[in-house]
């Protein structure tokens, strides 16, 4: 009966748990006194379709566009695009439907295409010009670098000259009108980006909007002008927490409900990014860029102008999942005579890992957007689950032995060092995948407790253990001590990064690594300054800009290809490979130098694999030795 009892118990608290997730803890239905949003920025992709297809034969399609149109219709009067080549058709499209465009031209260093773009924009001017309420030429160039100022300069007097009867600016973040307040002379009005989420430092939610004013206010003043349209600002419903930036759909309704209000009382222009959720932008700004739509990938209405709203709509599916979990490993305890004390712990650790392993379950569904994305969230699901089993396995033990195969732990560990270093080196785009990773932490720590010994781990664990906690480090400069979910990250490495250390030989101290460490700051050196010196620099980047025929403009470009594309990555593993195929120092030497070079140069997921091997060849000889 006590089984029973406790069994029905966390059946109850998981359900009372989801419920209160997703049905009570809402926001609320304020009943907004906006009626039409004033323009909205709209890309006209279907989920699986991005502009980097147009050029694979791509061909948008106008029954599309028109189903968008119509939708959006019903609640702005005005779209913004980023782009006109491909996307002749919407003007047309937009007549239909009484809506008004700001209409951009697309700008960047291919200056062919950058012609087609704006040549493709003065034709579709004079052909609609009462549907074009003003132009765009260039939308964040400055921000990426694209081009230098004074060639923008001459991109917009060009479409100014030829469309003298249009409204013509140029949009970008904030900063950078500040930084290159010229471009005003010719725009006729000026056009800014304020994106709480994304600033240098970031707002949360509560502060995004006095924020927001008190950015619109310093550019009024320093740019002498209050004729601004706020060109982007939004929030986003999915992602990675920045700082205290928590992306949710909550956050997302709240921040448009209350820029609408702010915006209709002091009588700013805007547009809001974006109509619909645009996946493919998930591939260069990680899961949260694919999440600013009002709508989502399927155009089905997020509730972000009204309606109440939740953060797990299908709380529901959830909570099942988590009853599923709970009723089939409570089957466990069947024929097992043991304590009161026992049951209860196995209730309360299956619980709380059902629970935790559905919110894993949610954040993949929601952050995989690709064959490779699923097949990692399988590999790590499963390691939690069957740790998950050994866990509850191990409580109702009559006697303490070893329950739990090495492999597990080791998979784990592999895993979380992947994800640390990710975080470490290219953390920007990158998630906290905390839930299933708090299942494993708990139960290594349970496990390995008072056994640490009989690891007997070598060098290769015990540089582990060190390159998670100098990982752990950088995660915590980079991210500050205000990002909760990068502070549980932090805790979780550094558990692996105890039991790594925790377990290895006794003989083995801090002394034996002297060689391999020394190597690994040399090649960490090189590359940080070949990356900050070369690669990432300004001067060098304004240079180019102005005259890109140089050797080291042609070789800059090159290696930004290559680190964009993920190239180098796909280099180390080739590399590694031939290291491990060959089993010879110098090649695993080789192996390292690369590997942290991909660290290095943010193509961290491959990197982080051809560390792992490399180190591992590097120190196997010794490690089998000892053992």
């Amino acid at each position: 009966m006590k089984k029973i009892f406790l069994t029905l118990c966390s059946v109850f608290v998981a359900l009372l748990f989801w419920y209160y997730l997703g049905a009570k803890a809402i926001l609320k239905d304020d009943s907004n006194s906006f009626s039409k949003l004033q323009c909205v920025s709209y890309a006209p992709f279907a989920k699986d379709e991005s502009p980097f297809l147009f050029d694979k034969g791509l061909v948008i399609s106008e029954e599309n566009v028109r189903n968008d149109l119509k939708l959006l219709s019903k609640y702005t009067t005005c779209i913004r695009t980023y782009s006109t080549v491909g996307l002749e058709m919407v003007p047309k499209i937009a007549r239909e439907f009484n809506l008004q465009m700001l209409m951009g031209a697309w700008v960047s260093s291919d200056e062919k295409q950058t012609k087609d773009e704006i040549s493709t924009l003065i034709k579709l001017v004079n052909e609609n010009p009462e549907v074009v309420r003003a132009v765009i030429v260039g939308n964040e160039v400055l921000l990426r670098g694209d081009i230098s100022d004074k060639k923008l300069y001459e991109y917009i007097k060009e479409v100014k000259s030829a469309l003298p009867n249009t409204k013509v600016t140029y949009a970008d973040v904030w900063e950078f009108w500040i930084k290159h307040p010229s471009i005003k002379e010719v725009t006729d009005f000026v056009t800014i980006h304020i994106l709480p989420y994304w600033e240098d430092d970031p707002m949360n939610i509560n502060e995004s909007i006095k924020h927001l004013a008190e950015v619109r206010h310093e550019v009024e003043g320093i740019l002498g002008t209050s004729d601004i349209l706020i060109g982007e600002t939004g929030w986003p419903s999915e992602g990675r927490m920045r700082e205290d930036a928590l992306p949710s759909k909550i956050n997302q309704a709240k921040f448009v409900r209350d820029f609408v209000s702010l915006a209709q009382e002091k009588n700013w222009n805007y547009n809001i990014i974006e109509a619909y959720d645009q996946p493919w932008k998930r591939a260069s700004e990680g899961a949260v860029g694919g999440f600013w739509g009002l709508f989502d990938k399927d155009r089905l209405d997020k509730n972000v102008f009204a309606g109440d709203v939740s953060n797990f709509p299908n709380y529901k599916y959830l909570a099942f999942g988590s009853l599923v979990l709970i009723l089939a490993f409570s089957l466990l305890l069947r024929n097992k005579d043991i304590s009161t004390k026992k049951i209860f712990l196995f209730s309360v650790v299956n619980t709380s890992f059902a629970i935790l392993y559905m919110l894993q379950v949610e954040q993949y569904n929601i952050i995989a957007r690709n064959y490779l994305e699923f097949s990692w969230a399988i590999i790590v699901l499963l390691t939690q689950i069957f740790v998950y089993y050994f866990m509850l396995s191990y409580i109702i033990k009559e006697k303490r032995t070893d329950v739990i195969p090495s492999i597990l732990f080791y998979l784990a560990s592999f895993i979380a060092f992947i994800l640390t270093m990710n975080l470490a080196f290219n953390g920007r785009y990158e998630n906290f995948e905390i839930y299933g990773f708090i299942i494993l932490a708990i139960s290594f720590i349970w496990l390995y407790k008072n056994q640490y010994e009989k690891l007997n781990f070598g060098k290769f664990e015990k540089i582990l253990a060190l390159v998670l906690l100098i990982g752990s480090i950088i995660t915590i400069y980079n991210e500050t001590f205000l990002n909760i979910f990068s502070n549980i990250w932090i805790i979780l490495a550094l558990v692996f990064a105890y039991i790594l250390n925790k377990g290895t030989n006794k003989n083995i101290s801090l002394c034996d690594l002297k060689s391999l460490a020394i190597y690994t700051l040399v090649f960490a050196a090189i590359f940080i300054g070949f990356k900050y010196g070369f690669v990432s620099n300004k001067a060098l980047a304004t240079q180019c800009n102005l005259d890109s025929s140089s050797l080291s403009c042609g070789i800059k470009d090159l290696m930004g290809a290559a680190v964009y594309f993920g190239y180098i990555g796909f280099i180390t593993i080739l590399v590694t490979v031939i290291a491990f195929i060959a089993n010879k120092k110098s090649y695993s030497l080789i192996a390292l130098f690369f590997s942290v070079g991909s660290l290095i140069l943010t193509n961290t997921f491959l990197g982080s694999i051809s560390f792992l091997i490399a180190v591992y060849l590097l120190t196997k000889d010794e490690t089998k030795s000892l053992n």
